[in-house]
């Protein structure tokens, strides 16, 4: 647990009345580069939609659609939370896909670790104690390489992954702004451990 406290300073999230938004992980460049291998070998075999590698992030609560006084709200609440917890490091381990094989979402998974778990149940306490409707489907650490990935004539089990480690060491905010080439994402504050 740390001592450090918070200053509790005015956030600025911008004019608009709602914004969409996410809480996540960042990972390192290490595992950036890996991701965005492993992205590089999906892309010459399927056809798809490819983040850029500097979108890759662990999607910890999808959020929908908030206020800029939810969100800072929302940030307060994490102050608290992100003081339980020490940077852990995560590792990440294989491919896999949600969705059907012709039009997939493929993603790396990490090892399983009960800190994240824990952390994940925190993050979803604090939009409840906050009360924001957000998507509470199980969380399951993920981060996602590709959508509407054909995945038909490639078997991604056979894709071997390197273990590559990275420091979990804060939440994000991010604002996800929809473009007919895909989402791109602004993080607005960082809360570290």
């Amino acid at each position: 647990m740390s001592d450090r406290t918070h200053d509790h300073r005015p956030r600025n999230f911008g004019r608009e009345q709602t914004f969409r938004a996410f809480l996540a992980l960042d990972v390192n460049d290490e595992a950036r580069r890996e991701l965005s291998r492993l992205a590089g070998i999906l892309k010459s075999q399927c056809r798809g939609s490819y983040p850029s590698p500097d979108m890759y992030h662990m999607t910890l609560a999808f959020l929908g659609d908030i206020t800029a006084v939810q969100a800072d709200a929302l940030c307060r609440v994490l102050e608290g939370v992100a003081e339980k917890y020490k940077p852990f490091d995560l590792r990440l381990c294989r491919l896999g896909f949600f969705a059907q094989p012709e039009s997939a979402t493929v993603f790396c998974s990490t090892e399983r670790d009960n800190t994240l778990l824990s952390l994940a149940q925190d993050v979803y306490r604090a939009a409840w104690d906050v009360r924001i409707p957000f998507d509470d489907k199980p969380f399951r650490a993920h981060i996602t390489l590709g959508r509407r990935v054909d995945l038909r004539t490639t078997r991604i089990n056979s894709i071997e992954v390197d273990h590559v480690p990275f420091p979990a060491s804060g939440i994000t905010l991010y604002k996800s702004i929809l473009r007919p080439s895909g989402p791109i994402y602004e993080a607005l504050e960082h809360i570290s451990f």
